[in-house]
């Protein structure tokens, strides 16, 4: 028996990675969703997949002319110079294995650029050069609506299969892309505790309602994205030691003025942290926060910098933490690369083992 289907529900970032793999051969999918979401981020997933059977090849289409394609070559036939033309090696025509293309801000190409640009789609073509056999092309745009010049024309789109990848949800982004990518954990509790920063203007009646992102019927200067949130983690590891109204300022122009009231509050709490190296020298005396927000941020901490060399000491200091958190730090870890880490050490599998309820989110 099938289950009911809704066909109206858009699909996550790394199930449009599994579409793509499983027809990118001889359909080109495109993958259109809200900006600054992580369309991109789907190369990354298409790598960790599929490994180095593939090449990679990334195109921003926004940047190309007609002439980025195919590239004029003097060539002497027949004891004449002819002009014949060969593709730009940035295509990956040139290599002796498959090659996963991406082609992105698809929506936003003039004319004359799209017509190459469908025929390597449709084909896997440019010129008369082909991509090696097994080679996968997509592409990705904007939401028309959104009013950011993504418009690709109705006989376009019907030669691909168009689907619409769903905004992650804050805990989808802390768990699939922060914590193993490095954003810092200030950054990743102000999203968990505001999770509506991420919210979809499509599900906001009123844009008045949520002031953290962009709607196109009211249109902000700066506001949150998964893209702006990344940035504002790196302005915030660069300028460390830059006066709070520097940092202030330069947040306010990245992510909007109500999300920065928030991130600099998290700001303030991570500078009342413990230190890490004492934690790890001394995981017995070292002070426990007071506040839950400050424990919380120190186990995202943890879950990025545990190593097989500190990971029992983490342990020991963790067991003086609240069970709330612990299970937080379990659940977390579990989800990242540094699951192999943890799941070696003695410690933590005892650990594990006497508290194995608190894996039930794992």
């Amino acid at each position: 028996m099938t289950s009911k289907v809704d066909l109206y529900k858009s699909i996550s970032l790394k199930e449009t990675a599994d579409l793509i793999m499983a027809v990118g051969q001889h359909s080109t999918v495109l993958a259109q969703g809200e900006m600054g979401i992580g369309k991109s981020s789907i190369l990354k997933f298409l790598r960790e997949k599929l490994g180095d059977k593939y090449h990679y090849c990334y195109g921003d289409m926004t940047t190309k002319d007609v002439g980025d394609f195919l590239i004029p070559k003097i060539r002497e036939l027949d004891g004449t110079d002819v002009t014949s033309f060969i593709p730009n090696e940035e295509f990956g025509f040139h290599f002796d294995k498959p090659v996963v293309m991406m082609m992105d801000e698809i929506g936003k190409v003039g004319k004359t650029v799209l017509n190459p640009c469908l025929r390597l789609m449709l084909e896997r073509k440019l010129g008369t050069y082909s991509l090696p056999e097994g080679s996968i092309v997509f592409a990705t745009t904007n939401l028309s609506v959104e009013g950011v010049g993504d418009n690709l024309p109705p006989h376009a789109r019907n030669r691909v299969t168009v689907v619409k990848v769903a905004k992650p949800t804050a805990e989808q982004w802390i768990e699939d892309y922060a914590l193993d990518n490095g954003i810092l954990p200030e950054v990743i509790l102000a999203v968990k505790q505001f999770p509506q920063m991420f919210a979809s203007f499509e599900d906001v009646q009123d844009p008045k309602d949520n002031e953290y992102i962009n709607d196109p019927r009211m249109p902000r200067p700066a506001f949150v994205t998964h893209r702006s949130m990344e940035t504002a983690s790196n302005l915030l590891k660069d300028g460390k030691g830059l006066p709070d109204v520097v940092i202030s300022h330069s947040l306010i122009g990245t992510i909007g003025t109500r999300a920065t009231y928030d991130m600099m509050a998290m700001v303030r709490l991570a500078q009342d942290l413990p230190d890490w190296d004492s934690i790890i020298k001394s995981p017995d005396t070292t002070k426990v926060p007071d506040s839950p927000s400050a424990v919380c941020m120190l186990v995202y901490s943890a879950v990025q910098r545990i190593e097989k060399d500190n990971v029992n000491a983490w342990v020991k200091y963790m067991g003086r933490i609240s069970k709330e958190a612990q299970g937080l730090f379990a659940t977390s870890v579990m989800r990242t690369k540094k699951a192999s880490t943890v799941g070696t050490s003695k410690e933590f599998i005892k650990w594990a083992t006497d508290n194995n309820y608190l894996f039930a989110r794992a």
